[in-house]
């Protein structure tokens, strides 16, 4: 198990009011116990410190689909971990004054005084909903791997996280409320989820294939299957995890169009096609 230099928060409560009756299953705490008086000796009035209890980590995702391209729940929790870290070191970097301003010739405002401070809570406030291997395009160069973290409680966030070469190079924000965008709310796909299927080349230079896609967002309690489907590929059924879907698959050819993403009832009728969502970004 990995590590993580992080403080343990809440429990993971889940989305849009479904219960997780699941165990506890992500990277668990340990609690040790104090050392013992060595023989003969006369046992202190003052008790030994603990040892300092491990970091609990992000619950797993619902299925093993979710962690695609080899990636290991361990390596997905790291790379959440340490853009929680990597924001926090930024927030304090825009709040802090810069150097002349400890000469006294400049205020004592940071670079980015006006800036929202947020606070997108711990690691253990997360479940790990899709982990998948990133390929680099003309804004920003470098493979690596994109993680998908989602929150709830007070402020719910979902995060996009991109790592290249063991390091964050990316991290995207929203909430974790569903929009106001499919009919009734029935499927709701992610209105950021681009960062997962969409390729930024620039100048004409051909898209980088094949391309591993992902596709995120929130369905009510009444849909029971979603469908994805991207270019000329097989539609997916995505993985329904605690009121949030996730579908990845691997693009072969170069697309205009964005995922067509379908959602179905209990009954097996079709209740949303994002074709028809008017909220839904269509071209790429």
């Amino acid at each position: 198990m990995v590590v993580l230099a992080v403080l343990s928060g809440a429990t993971l409560l889940t989305a849009r009011g479904h219960s997780d009756t699941r165990p506890a299953t992500g990277l668990a705490a340990t609690a040790d116990g104090t050392a013992a008086p060595s023989p003969g000796s006369t046992p202190s009035a003052t008790p030994t410190a603990s040892a300092t209890p491990t970091p609990a980590g992000p619950q797993p995702p619902a299925t093993a689909a979710q962690l695609a391209d080899g990636i290991t729940f361990e390596q997905a929790a790291t790379a959440l971990g340490q853009c929680l870290d990597y924001d926090k070191e930024m927030q304090a970097r825009w709040q802090s004054p810069p150097p002349s301003a400890a000469q006294g010739t400049q205020g004592t405002q940071g670079t980015h005084p006006n800036r929202p401070v947020h606070d997108y809570g711990t690691l253990a406030d997360y479940r790990i909903l899709l982990a998948v291997k990133s390929t680099g395009d003309d804004n920003s160069p470098g493979d690596g791997i994109s993680v998908v973290g989602v929150s709830q409680g007070a402020h719910p966030t979902r995060l996009i996280c991109h790592q290249t070469d063991g390091r964050t190079s990316g991290l995207q924000s929203g909430s974790a409320d569903p929009r106001a965008g499919g009919p009734e709310g029935l499927v709701n796909p992610d209105i950021n989820g681009g960062k997962l299927y969409r390729q930024a080349m620039l100048d004409g230079h051909a898209w980088k294939l094949p391309y591993r896609w992902g596709s995120i967002g929130t369905f009510a309690p009444s849909v029971t299957r979603v469908s994805v489907s991207y270019g000329d590929g097989p539609a997916v059924d995505a993985a329904l995890d605690h009121g949030w879907f996730a579908a990845t698959g691997l693009l072969t050819g170069p697309v205009t169009r964005t995922p067509h993403i379908k959602g179905y009832d209990g009954t097996g009728k079709l209740v949303y096609d994002s074709d028809d969502d008017k909220g839904y970004q269509k071209d790429l």
